[in-house]
């Protein structure tokens, strides 16, 4: 949860991920939640900013296509990939709490 983004591309995160599942027995999941650089992207930049100025690692925020990728060859549970707060909130205001997270669980078949 909320540790692929300090993982750049440069560093083949998708491999990682993919060496992890493939791993895994049948029967077994993938959750992640990714910060994103395309839900509310000027908050989200002004954060890139700040956060990279104090730590060593230089983060990687990726959009929902990006970290789609990361369940390639799982079957997504429901709801899918979404925003966190849209992830089976039990409450409406649970629901409205922004977050600039994109969340799924994939199963392995």
């Amino acid at each position: 949860m909320a540790i692929l983004h300090l993982i750049g591309d440069q560093d083949d995160p998708y491999g990682i991920v993919s060496t992890l599942t493939g791993a895994g027995p049948a029967g077994s999941y993938l959750a992640l939640s990714h910060v994103a650089s395309d839900i509310d992207q000027r908050a989200v930049a002004e954060a890139r900013e700040q956060v990279s100025s104090f730590m060593a690692v230089k983060v990687t925020f990726r959009g929902r296509a990006e970290v789609a990728r990361f369940f390639d060859g799982l079957d997504l549970a429901e709801p899918g990939m979404v925003r966190v707060q849209e992830w089976r909130p039990r409450t409406e205001a649970e629901a409205a709490t922004p977050s600039a997270l994109w969340c799924g669980v994939g199963g392995k078949l």
